[in-house]
């Protein structure tokens, strides 16, 4: 199944918008409770310096501006989904797209930005992007480590798709989780799958 439906987002967007429509409707049924759960993990994994939370409707417009601000050798790599006001909108209406944001805790700005597109067959996939000012600071590996602490609470499976080139992407991924290359796919990009580094 994960398979499959890596192959519709990669080959055919036009049935992806159809499958993340009927996927949504899907997982409303694995969505309840779930932000409420995954709110006190999603605080717990900020950084010092940094408050994560999730995306709330009021941040939209600062979220895309964030975003679409990003110049683009930043966005080579991150492309899951437009940036636009309205897509982001619609996302954050999806049951199973959980989206968070990290933010400066002196400036109170969005410096980060990460997800969850889940799948009612009990597997998520995670993507994230940090502002070039504020890399290296361990917000990726928190993020992603994040990411892996709400996939392990809700009982999900949990994957990613990066790029072998983006070396800074895989090494925040590895230090955040227990990550393994399940093959390689498209335009050399690495099909993923993380484990908590913390199973027992």
């Amino acid at each position: 199944m994960i398979a499959q439906l890596l192959n519709i987002k990669h080959n055919c967007p036009h049935l992806w918008n159809a499958v993340e429509r009927v996927n949504g409707s899907l997982f409303c049924f694995r969505r309840r409770g779930m932000e409420d759960r995954a709110e006190s993990l999603i605080a717990a994994g900020s950084p010092e310096g940094f408050a994560f939370s999730l995306v709330e409707p009021d941040d939209i417009p600062e979220l895309s501006a964030f975003l679409q601000a990003q110049p683009q050798e930043s966005l080579e790599y991150f492309r899951p989904h437009l940036f636009d006001r309205d897509t982001l909108t619609r996302l954050h209406r999806n049951p199973s797209f959980l989206m968070m944001k990290a933010t400066e805790t002196a400036s109170g700005r969005i410096v980060g930005y990460f997800f969850l597109r889940c799948f009612f067959v009990g597997a998520a996939f995670a993507g994230l992007i940090v502002d070039g000012d504020y890399r290296n600071r361990g917000l990726g590996t928190c993020m992603w480590a994040t990411c892996m602490s709400v996939c392990r609470r809700e009982k999900m499976r949990m994957f990613a798709t990066i790029s072998g080139q983006n070396a800074p992407s895989l090494r925040s991924c590895r230090k955040g989780t227990d990550m393994k290359v399940k093959k390689r796919i498209t335009k050399d990009y690495l099909f993923i799958e993380s484990k908590s580094k913390n199973n027992s």
